[in-house]
């Protein structure tokens, strides 16, 4: 085997020119190298996804970023008083389903997984103050303004039934659950704000399910 590969060697390199034979002796020599992994760096990306999973955090590519959003009601306590002196009637979910996100530091809303084509509904009574296409991530969502300078956001909508500036109520629906925009599955994705900053909506909505 040793032998007649030398053979060939001479055969080539006597029949090509130079540079010819010493660039198809390059090509040979690189096609043996076999890309290795290290098994320390596998270990490592195991560990940091397992943590990612067991924290709640699900990265999303978006372009630009997500905001850092900033906490105004973290604590469970503060539930029945936030609505007590901010509401003027008890808020309601947008539709069933389970929490299949949680609100983060980088994820500034929560992920509320229901089936398709679900009945989305306001958490409270209020005024479409946007509705549109989001290319960076959220899809297709609708924003509605509420009393005291909270505003939601209801996003990766499949239909949209509402129009800027409709007053509406709890019991209207603004649009179908869908899969538009960066999402893995049929969801909604809802944010809420006061005076501009996050809040965790779980701290001022009803219970929600688990997976």
């Amino acid at each position: 085997m040793i032998l007649s590969t030398f053979v060939l060697k001479v055969q080539n390199k006597s029949l090509l020119p130079k540079v010819i034979f010493e660039r198809v002796a390059l090509i040979w020599k690189l096609s043996k190298i076999k890309p290795r992994f290290r098994s320390r760096f596998i270990q490592l990306a195991i560990i940091f996804l397992i943590l990612f999973n067991l924290l709640g955090y699900y990265p999303t590519l978006a372009i630009p970023p997500v905001k850092r959003a900033q906490v105004l009601a973290a604590l469970p306590e503060v539930r029945g008083e936030v609505i007590a002196q901010s509401f003027s009637k008890p808020l309601i979910l947008p539709h069933p389903g389970y929490l299949s996100t949680k609100f983060s530091t980088w994820h500034p809303g929560i992920d509320i997984a229901a089936g398709l084509g679900m009945p989305i509904h306001p958490i409270i009574d209020g005024e479409v103050i946007e509705v549109g296409r989001d290319f960076w991530g959220l899809g297709n969502f609708v924003v509605v303004a509420h009393e005291n300078g909270f505003k939601s956001t209801y996003a990766h909508m499949g239909k949209i039934y509402v129009k800027t500036g409709q007053k509406i109520t709890q019991e209207n629906t603004l649009g179908e659950v869908g899969i538009t925009g960066n999402t893995s599955g049929p969801h909604t994705h809802l944010e809420v704000t006061l005076n501009g900053k996050y809040i965790d909506p779980q701290t001022i909505l009803p219970e929600i399910s688990r997976i």
